[in-house]
């Protein structure tokens, strides 16, 4: 297990996208499509930015919560 040096949480924008799609395609291998498209994101981040969050590990991308009011 490598050493962790920071940790942030932070709102999740469209330019993450990339991040997080390559990040659900590796959580859900079995799935066909397992990801959001960029459509439906960038929905949930104009309706409700404050219910998108990133946690960054050493300033990578390592997951997000995503929800709607």
């Amino acid at each position: 297990m490598r050493e962790i040096d920071n940790i942030t949480l932070q709102f999740l924008k469209l330019e993450d996208y990339g991040d997080l799609k390559q990040a659900m395609i590796e959580a859900y291998p079995n799935i066909p499509e397992p990801f959001w498209k960029e459509k439906q994101l960038k929905v949930l981040v104009e309706n409700f930015p404050e219910g998108q969050i990133v946690i960054m590990i050493d300033n990578e991308f390592a997951g997000c919560a995503l929800s709607h009011h």
